[in-house]
Formats: structure tokens, C-alpha cells, sequence
């Protein structure tokens, strides 16, 4: 039995924000109109709003936006991407490259290995640990990086003159205690670093 369908709002647009264009398609349920506008990587939000426009005042008032983007799909796939840096704990730092040892083509003599998003110079590891309790199962930080060792992180992030800096630490889905106080000190001391 097929669940039966969302209501449909008399007055909607859907827009698809892509690298090249911005396209959006205006519906009232009767009539559909369709806009192609090129798009505005510095500024999303400019192509939208002159697709809108073009659509037409009438249309777009009190009008439901739906809106998806390939934008950050296209800059995967392009490997188009700002400098980033990963932070994790010590010995951890190759794991995103050595993966499950998951190969594509078991049986081929050449493998070819898709490079990591963060190559291993701007992965870098602090000394953190955390398990849980033998007795309460409690989530325990029983290895900390002191202040000293993430001022001298925040001064290599400096150095390598990243953009960006992703923090992934063992357990942290359990307690994000250890990354957050990581991100605090980064964001102090790199305040222009996302």
C-alpha cells in the first residue's frame, strides 16, 4: 500500500543551486513556470534571489521554498576545496587513508587508491583517550592534552595556514568533552579559522 502523499502548498518554489546555475521552478498546483539563472559561487543566495525576481512578484509572495544544492557534492567530486586540517588523537591520524582495508578489486596486482580529502601533512594528533569506567561504564578522559601541547597545535595549524579544521576523536559520539574543549582553545587562538 503506497503512504499517502505531503500536501501540496498552493504557492511553492524549488530551487537547486548547482556550480554553473541556479535553477528554480515556480507551481501553484495548476500552472508551472521554470527560471535558469547562472549561479553566484560567491554568494548563493544572489542567484536566488534574481531567480526569484525573474519568477515575478505575484509568484513568489508568501511562496514555500524548497531548496537542495549540489554545491558541496560538485566540490567533493572536484576535490575544489578549501585547506583543511584533522585533528585526532595520537596514532590515529592515517586511519581515514588506511580505512577497513576495504578494497574495490580484491584480486587487482596495482591498486589504485583514491587520495584522502586531507592529505597526511595537515592531519594532525593530540594525546587524548578516553574509555569508559570498568564500573559505572562512564565515559573517562584518561589521557588530556595539556594547554602547552594545543597552543603548539594552534601554532602548527597556523604555520599550515589552513581554513578550516575538523576535530574527530575516539568516543566523542559518547562525550563531546574533549572535542568541544579542543575547538574552544582553536577558536581563540585561529578566530579566522573555521
Amino acid at each position: 500500500m503506497k503512504p499517502p502523499s505531503p500536501p501540496r502548498t498552493a504557492n511553492q518554489i524549488g530551487v537547486d543551486t548547482g556550480g554553473t546555475f541556479t535553477d528554480l521552478v515556480w507551481t501553484n498546483g495548476a500552472e508551472t513556470h521554470v527560471v535558469k539563472v547562472p549561479s553566484s559561487p560567491h554568494d548563493p543566495g544572489e542567484a536566488i534571489a534574481t531567480g526569484v525576481r525573474a519568477l515575478g512578484a505575484d509568484r513568489a509572495h508568501q511562496a514555500r521554498i524548497i531548496h537542495g544544492t549540489t554545491v558541496g557534492l560538485n566540490a567533493l567530486l572536484t576535490r575544489n576545496l578549501g585547506r583543511a586540517a584533522l585533528v585526532t588523537n595520537a596514532g590515529f591520524r592515517d586511519l581515514i587513508e588506511i580505512g577497513r582495508q576495504a578494497r574495490p578489486d580484491i584480486y587487482a596486482l596495482h591498486p589504485v587508491q583514491t587520495e584522502p580529502l586531507i592529505p597526511r601533512k595537515l592531519r594532525f594528533e593530540v594525546a587524548q583517550r578516553s574509555w569508559p569506567d570498568p564500573d559505572t561504564g562512564a565515559l573517562v578522559e584518561v589521557e588530556r592534552p595539556t594547554d602547552a601541547d594545543l597552543d603548539a597545535l594552534a601554532t602548527k595549524l597556523q604555520k599550515a595556514r589552513v581554513e578550516s579544521v575538523a576535530i574527530a576523536l575516539l568516543h566523542s559520539w559518547s562525550d563531546a568533552a574533549a572535542e568541544e574543549r579542543i575547538a574552544a582553545v582553536l577558536r581563540a587562538k585561529l578566530p579566522d579559522v573555521a
